[in-house]
């Protein structure tokens, strides 16, 4: 069901919980996109084979048929709608086929030819233009010699031209390079490379939307979650009166940064191909068009260099952040910020160098998840710090007691964060797992592990246990793009309706807002109604385009101002209606922050938690079992902690089925714990994701004595590993003799 409006103006943004996949229409085509098959080139022309027959009521849209702008602008980046020559990377879409029926869709998409410019070619490339001049390829069967061609092309490319770093951060606190070179106080120092390309796609709906018009109006039922990016996009591209354009907000299952901005491109071509046909018109992604260019995960490599003193403090920390965004990112500095913030974890640090830069390629646009962004920089120094230990000899429990930054203690100046319970909640992990013991064990079986033949079939496992920690921020200040502040509104109505006015949260954020407002007043579950002023008008006095809407606070941010809200109801006699409550961020907190200096305090609240991972590797099918997985997270007042821990569980079993490629992993002793907090609700969503990845490849790396330096693994990777491991071992010791 569709929110209602009292107004025609609000008419204009309705909210359903229907998919827009479920959704029909008299007289529906279907429409899909036709990409580039190259990932370089400059396309000169794109029709059918010549002996192609085109059905009655098909056709295909390319650029020249856009009667608006070709293209949106994003935070300062401009992106085609459909590519007008120059190809930015392979996939890139370049037209839309339009037709009632999906398999003649298909056949007809294979008998699409593009052809490249061959003006375009440089003279410096002779060796491949008399080739790469004639190609033109078929969408069905491209050669494979054109497209080896074009692969080696790009390589060349690639490797004669400086990277664009469309974006870069760099912090530098304490002096690390005098910090390196004194011995005392660096006698331990260690490096590593860390990748975390778990790619955590979604088996969900897929982006798309489903357009029509309707006396005279242009109707659009779409996931958007920029509204008003999608109602720009639409207007500015087709030309059509913005006044006209009605959209209706679907189910929304994809928070992913690329799903933000791409869901304008998507809505405005299925609106250009209905107002061009005069029929409803629905596009859908293939599992695989979401999968690569709405969900690929970040090709992000950091590099850690961490000096220590002989008691085991960190005495200094560089931190280098290489970020491939792809063709276009308009999210890229937000990104990179984010991985700043997180990129020395928990740890308390004098002296701290981050450079952290994001670089333009021919690689599809690269996308992360809005709750896992983090996940990343902790995935890198939480194995910096179990390498660090490993190296040592220090516990892991002890390395991390020592060196956390504490309450409001600064760490990795210039931020600050608040960790609450996180000295009893690592505690109490270690406890619930045994992990001194199982870690001591394991580490003592680790120098004779392969003197012996234990890769026979009665060899014992081999075992491995692992620690990681990660914070969660809430409502970060550092977000240029959103201007206006974060609010909750409860109204009253004459008839004694309730209305809160925001976002429609998901099912389980709505029952905990619900039953807040239900302990707060008397009144019946049907009298609280949500809905949602788009606030058009107020964005266009303040001259900026209204921010994103899975930007618009945290839910956790929400359920505070919205408690706030109930907590003013009760006061207040509900016979004095109708009348308003609104509550907002105080502006005292984002002032902690300084984007400028990029210093302070950069979210309004964070959250702890911390997970062990114990597991044991078959000696003869080099297959990893996980034994035992506990989570303590310090979450603040949990208010609906069944649901807290469901989210938690379901969290973990999505992160398990993405650490191994073709593989799901499985547990068969899952623990989730929360501390008990009286502090204000704190978002906990990306949390797993963000220890989980880390302790699992700690244990693995204790396990088979090397480092796992990147996730996910394949089937086979740790038996090459240890293969390699033990050949270089072999060789070191016929060296020594």
């Amino acid at each position: 069901m569709c929110a209602k409006r009292k107004t025609a103006d609000k008419k204009k943004i309705l909210f359903s919980e229907d998919f827009y996949s479920d959704m029909s229409a008299d007289g529906l085509l279907h429409a899909i996109l036709v990409r580039s098959p190259f990932s370089y080139g400059t396309i000169s022309s794109i029709d059918f084979s010549p002996k192609t027959k085109i059905p009655a009521g098909y056709a295909l849209f390319t650029h020249k048929d856009i009667p608006g702008k070709n293209f949106i602008k994003i935070l300062g980046t401009n992106i085609p709608i459909l590519c007008p020559g120059e190809i930015a990377y392979k996939g890139e879409p370049v037209a839309i086929l339009v037709g009632a029926d999906k398999e003649i869709l298909t056949e007809l998409k294979a008998a699409i030819r593009i052809q490249l410019n061959k003006s375009k070619l440089k003279e410096s490339e002779s060796k491949f233009s008399r080739a790469y001049r004639s190609l033109s390829v078929s969408l069905k069967d491209g050669s494979p010699l054109e497209q080896s061609i074009i692969s080696l092309r790009d390589t060349l490319e690639n490797f004669s031209k400086p990277k664009e770093i469309i974006a870069k951060r760099k912090i530098s606190v304490g002096n690390t390079e005098e910090i390196f070179e004194n011995e005392e106080k660096a006698s331990v120092i260690v490096e590593g490379n860390w990748k975390n390309l778990i790619p955590y796609n979604s088996d969900k709906e897929t982006e798309g939307v489903l357009a029509q018009t309707k006396a005279g109006n242009l109707h659009i039922s779409t996931p958007s979650q920029w509204i008003s990016q999608t109602l720009n996009t639409i207007a500015q591209m087709t030309g059509f009166p913005k006044e006209k354009i009605f959209l209706t907000r679907t189910k929304i299952f994809n928070k992913t940064t690329n799903a933000l901005w791409q869901n304008g491109i998507l809505a405005s071509l299925a609106a250009l191909a209905a107002l061009k046909t005069g029929k409803a018109v629905r596009l859908s992604l293939s599992r695989d068009e979401q999968e690569e260019f709405i969900e690929p995960p970040g090709n992000i490599s950091i590099s850690h260099k961490t000096a220590l003193d002989k008691n085991g403090i960190i005495t200094a920390m560089e931190v280098s952040i290489d970020y491939d965004s792809g063709a276009y990112n308009p999210f890229a500095p937000y990104i990179l910020d984010r991985l700043s913030l997180a990129a020395c974890g928990i740890y308390n640090c004098k002296n701290v160098k981050i450079s952290a830069r994001a670089c333009k390629s021919h690689n599809p646009p690269s996308s992360q998840g809005l709750s896992t962004i983090d996940s990343q920089a902790f995935f890198a120094v939480e194995n910096q710090i179990q390498k660090i230990a490993e190296i040592t000899g220090f516990s892991p429990v002890e390395l991390r007691q020592m060196n956390k930054a504490g309450g409001l203690q600064k760490q990795t100046e210039p931020f600050t964060f608040s960790f609450g319970r996180a000295s009893d909640a690592i505690n109490a992990a270690a406890i619930r797992s045994d992990f001194k013991r199982k870690y001591t064990v394991s580490r003592l079986a680790e120098h004779g592990r392969y003197e012996i033949a234990n890769n026979l079939p009665y060899s014992p496992p081999l075992r491995g246990i692992a620690l990681a920690c990660a914070f969660e921020g809430s409502g970060y200040f550092g977000e240029d793009f959103i201007k206006s502040p974060v609010t909750m509104q409860i109204s009253v109505t004459e008839e004694k309706k309730i209305i809160v006015n925001a976002i429609p949260p998901s099912g389980q954020i709505k029952d905990v807002w619900t039953k807040i407002i239900l302990d707060a007043v008397e009144t019946e579950r049907r009298n609280i109604l949500f809905t949602y002023d788009f606030g058009e008008e107020s964005a266009k006095k303040k001259n900026e385009i209204e921010i994103p809407n899975a930007f618009v606070g945290d839910a956790s941010i929400r359920t505070i101002l919205l408690k706030k809200c109930a907590d003013s109801l009760k006061r207040k006699k509900m016979d004095a209606i109708p009348f308003s409550i609104k509550k907002s961020l105080p502006t005292s907190r984002k002032k902690a922050w300084n984007q400028q200096d990029f210093s302070g305090t950069p979210f309004y609240n964070t959250a702890f938690g911390t997970c062990t991972v114990e597991l044991e590797l078959d000696t003869c099918t080099f297959r990893e079992k996980i034994l035992k997985i506990c989570v303590i997270i310090d979450g603040g007042k949990i208010l609906h902690p069944k649901a807290a821990e469901n989210a938690v569980h379901r969290a973990i079993q999505h992160c398990l089925s993405s650490l191994v490629l073709e593989e799901s992993l499985r547990c068969p002793a899952i623990s989730v714990q929360f501390t008990q907090s009286e502090e204000e609700p704190k978002q906990i969503g990306g949390l797993i994701y963000s220890i989980l990845p880390a302790a699992y490849a700690s244990a693995l790396s204790q396990a088979i004595v090397c480092n796992i330096n990147k996730v996910p693994i394949q089937t086979d990777s740790l038996y090459n590993i240890r293969e390699s491991y033990k050949n270089a071992k072999r060789l070191s010791q016929e060296d020594e003799r």
